[in-house]
């Protein structure tokens, strides 16, 4: 035994010895590595996509642009929808008020129409401020306004047609396709609304969910004497989306708004900002009627007043302690619109004919006087 071992180690020894004179090679991997510069194509064209998913994704697809794209928005659909029903029991109580003004009204000139109102109003909510701040979610946000906002048709009847999540059935635009709110960053992806919000849940991974929407659809006026405006203010946030949000609908009247347009040809430009004055008064005022019922309008604003009308316009600053009232139908005078500036309810001149305010979570608060069908 003492010999078999020891011509066995001495067997081991001498196989050893052979081993280490041999030259080891490995059979070169056969797919490309994933190009540097197609990487940022893919990340370009897919914003958030990870360095690792994206370079995964080109190894896969043997270096093929069009291919890996694909291959992305597939992975991107299997990933969100399994994260979004792992996450469906969560709480969003996080988001954004995002808002798109496609078209903001006007009035008929000469023997034409004004242009029609086409706005939206949509909020979007996540679990955490952190998502909520995030560029995916903002663009997401927008784009599903924007949309809204593009899809929906006119209505009879009042001017906002308004719904929460207890009204309107929120699959709406669920299958309408996503259209991008800014043209510079539109890609080629022809996902529907309901699977970018699960792929940004996939991306994200937090619950995401869209809570409500407002649109605001005219067909153009075609009676001279009429015009309406739609103005928003988001607060908050950027341009088009924030914590709060508010859309108002100026409306005018008056025999001589034909000859007004005439002579004065920067009007337009002046009630646009005072229209943007009076969303921002909106929005940072919250007042939750028109006027107060049973109550006399005040020329001098009440800052206690929960009325649009009775509140001193702090957002226009040659208003003074005026109210809202008071000011719109001072400013109605002096642009020729209107005779007499200390009638109440006269029936012509300018006046907020809607509003409606949304904060993120908040309950809605909406308002508005019969506009006539004209």
């Amino acid at each position: 035994m003492q010999f078999l071992h020891s011509h066995q180690g001495s067997r081991l020894s001498t196989y050893a010895s052979r081993v280490q004179g041999f030259r080891y090679y490995s059979i070169p991997d056969s797919s490309p590595k994933a190009s540097v510069k197609l990487i940022a194509e893919i990340r370009k064209a897919i914003p958030g996509t990870s360095l690792i998913k994206a370079r995964e994704a080109l190894e896969a697809t043997q270096n093929h642009l069009l291919n890996a794209l694909e291959w992305l928005e597939k992975d991107i659909a299997i990933t969100g929808a399994a994260k979004a029903a792992k996450l469906e029991g969560r709480t969003a109580g996080e988001g954004l008020i995002a808002l798109a003004v496609l078209s903001g009204g006007g009035w008929p000139q000469g023997k034409g129409k004004s242009a029609g109102v086409r706005a939206a109003m949509v909020e979007l909510n996540c679990e955490t401020d952190f998502v909520a701040r995030n560029e995916l979610f903002v663009k997401l946000a927008e784009d599903i306004s924007h949309t809204v906002a593009f899809f929906s048709e006119p209505r009879e009847g009042p001017l906002i047609q308004d719904s929460t999540s207890e009204h309107l059935p929120l699959d709406s635009f669920a299958d309408a396709p996503l259209l991008s709110s800014s043209a510079s960053t539109a890609t080629s992806t022809t996902a529907s609304v309901s699977e970018s919000i699960r792929n940004s849940i996939g991306r994200l991974g937090e619950k995401i969910s869209l809570r409500r929407i407002c649109t605001v659809v005219t067909d153009p006026l075609t009676d001279p004497t009429y015009g309406l405006l739609m103005s928003s203010y988001v607060h908050g946030g950027a341009a088009r989306s924030g914590r709060v949000g508010a859309l108002v609908g100026l409306g005018l009247h008056s025999s001589a708004l034909p000859s007004v347009l005439t002579q004065n040809p920067n009007l337009h430009d002046d009630l646009s900002s005072l229209g943007r004055s009076l969303a921002a008064q909106v929005a940072g005022y919250h007042p939750e009627t028109m006027r107060q019922a049973g109550a006399a309008i005040k020329a001098i604003g009440d800052p206690d007043s929960s009325a649009l009308h009775n509140q001193p316009f702090m957002m226009r600053p040659d208003a003074g302690d005026r109210s809202v009232w008071a000011y719109l139908n001072s400013w109605s005078v002096q642009n020729g619109l209107s005779r007499n500036e200390s009638v109440e309810g006269q029936s012509e001149g300018a006046e907020v004919v809607q509003f409606e305010r949304w904060s993120v979570g908040g309950s809605v608060v909406a308002c508005e006087v019969p506009l006539a069908n004209k």
